[in-house]
C-alpha cells in the first residue's frame, strides 16, 4: 500500500505543474487538467502532507474531461484507470516528489464515491464511458459482485435478466417475434466492481427479416431508428415511474395505465430476498443521457403491484401473432415478452374480422381483466384500439 514515506520514484526535477483547466476548486484547483510533459494528465487532490499538496493523477483525454464537465461521466470513472501518479507539490505547485502506483497499492479514500459527478446538480452520473455511450447500460451493485469476480451462478442469473429486458426494451414492435438470429444487441466488454452491461448497437440480420413479406417494406434504417425511439421512451419512463415512487404515487390506477412497462421493470429489479442491492438504467433520449437508480426497497414496491395469477384491469399491447374465429380471440406477442389470448365480445370480434386480411402482424392496445398463466396468459378485452401501420 502506497504511503507518503514509501520510497519515491523520482521528483521530475521539481517542474512546475501548469493547471491548464480547472475543473472544481475550493481554496485552490482541487481537480484539473494539466500537461506533463507528453502525458495528458487529470489530476485530483487527495491529501496533505508534511506541508505538501498530495495529488492523484491518471492519464485522460478530452472525451473524458468533456463527459465529467458535462456531467455524464462521474469523477470516480474519470480516474478508472489501471495505473497512476501519487504527486506531492509544493504550494507553488512544484513536484517534490512522485510515485508510480496501480490502483491495488492506493487507498479506497483516494477515490470518489460511485455516482458522484463533478457537482452534486448533476445527481446521478455514470461510472464509466461505456454507459455515458451505451443505447441502454444496466448496472447491478451488490456485496458479491466486485472486481476480482462474482459466483458464475449469479452472473448467469444477472446476464440473462438483463438479455430479457434489454431486448424487450428495445426491439422494434414489427420484430417482435423475432429470435436473436433476426435481432440481436451488440454489447460492450462487461465490467465487474459490480456488474455493468452496456449495449452499444442492435445487430439486424437484413437477410433473414427479407423472409417475411409483410416487412419487405422497412430498411436497415427503419430498424435501427426504432431502436433507438424505443431506448427514448424508456429512458422517459423509467424516470415517471422512479418519479411516482419517490412520491409515492405508484396507486391502482398508474398501475394499471402502465402495467406492461412495470411487468418489464419488475423482471430485473432486486428486492428484499436479492443479493443485489440496487440496478442503475443509463439511457440515450432526445433530452441526453438519462440516470435512474432504483433500491432493493424500491423494487419490492414494484414488484408488489404488478406480480400475482389473479385477474386484474390493466393496459397492454403488443403485436398480434393469430386470430382464433371460434372463441372471439386473438393472440398477440405483448412487449412484455409473453404471449396472451384476448377474448372479445362478439359484438367486437365481428368488428375487427372487417380487417381480418390486415389484422395479424398489426400492432393492438387492450385493456381488459388479466389473467396470469404458466404458457399463456388470459385477457379479457373491454376496450382495444388498433395501430396504424
Amino acid at each position: 500500500m502506497w504511503d507518503v514515506n514509501s520510497p519515491a520514484d523520482g521528483d521530475l526535477g521539481s517542474q512546475v505543474i501548469p493547471v491548464v483547466e480547472t475543473l472544481y476548486e475550493y481554496d485552490g484547483p482541487m481537480i484539473f487538467r494539466t500537461k506533463l510533459g507528453p502525458v495528458d494528465m487529470l489530476c485530483n487532490k487527495v491529501s496533505r502532507r508534511n506541508g505538501k499538496d498530495i495529488f492523484l493523477g491518471c492519464q485522460t483525454d478530452d472525451r473524458t474531461v468533456e463527459a465529467l464537465k458535462e456531467g455524464s461521466l462521474s469523477v470516480l470513472g474519470a480516474f478508472d484507470r489501471p495505473s497512476y501518479w501519487v504527486l506531492a507539490v509544493d504550494d507553488e505547485f512544484r513536484v517534490a516528489n512522485y510515485w508510480n502506483c496501480f490502483r491495488r497499492d492506493l487507498p479506497k479514500r483516494f477515490f470518489a464515491k460511485a455516482g458522484l459527478g463533478l457537482f452534486h446538480w448533476f445527481g446521478p452520473v455514470p461510472d464509466s464511458l461505456e454507459q455515458t455511450e451505451a443505447l441502454l447500460a444496466i448496472k447491478f451493485k451488490g456485496e458479491p459482485l466486485t472486481e476480482s469476480g462474482m459466483p458464475f451462478g449469479k452472473l448467469k442469473g444477472l446476464l440473462e435478466q438483463a438479455f430479457d429486458t434489454a431486448r424487450k426494451v428495445l426491439i422494434p414492435p414489427q420484430l417482435a417475434n423475432s429470435k436473436s438470429s433476426t435481432f440481436d444487441l451488440q454489447v460492450a466488454p462487461l465490467k465487474f466492481a459490480s456488474l455493468m452491461i452496456a449495449v452499444q448497437a442492435p445487430v439486424i440480420n437484413m437477410q433473414a427479416i427479407r423472409r417475411n413479406h409483410a416487412l419487405d417494406r422497412y430498411n436497415r434504417e427503419d430498424f435501427e431508428t426504432a431502436v433507438r425511439r424505443q431506448g427514448a421512451e424508456f429512458a422517459s419512463k423509467l424516470l415517471d415511474v422512479q418519479n411516482k415512487s419517490n412520491e409515492n404515487l405508484l396507486d391502482d390506477q398508474y398501475t394499471e395505465d402502465n402495467f406492461a412497462f412495470l411487468d418489464v421493470l419488475s423482471g430485473i429489479l432486486p428486492d428484499e430476498q436479492s443479493f443485489v442491492d440496487s440496478v442503475e438504467f443509463n439511457a440515450a433520449s432526445a433530452r441526453g443521457l438519462t440516470t435512474v437508480v432504483f433500491s432493493k426497497e424500491q423494487g419490492s414496491i414494484i414488484k408488489s403491484k404488478v406480480q400475482g395469477a389473479e385477474a386484474r384491469r390493466v393496459a397492454e399491447h403488443g403485436i398480434i401473432t393469430g386470430i382464433t374465429v371460434d372463441s372471439n380471440s386473438l393472440r398477440i406477442r405483448s412487449v412484455r415478452g409473453k404471449d396472451v389470448t384476448c377474448l372479445f365480445k362478439a359484438e367486437q370480434f365481428d368488428e375487427l374480422m372487417l380487417e381480418r386480411a390486415s389484422i395479424v402482424n398489426r400492432g393492438i392496445e387492450l385493456r381488459g381483466s388479466l389473467t396470469r398463466r404458466p404458457r399463456r396468459d388470459l385477457l379479457e378485452v373491454e376496450h382495444y384500439r388498433l395501430l396504424e401501420r
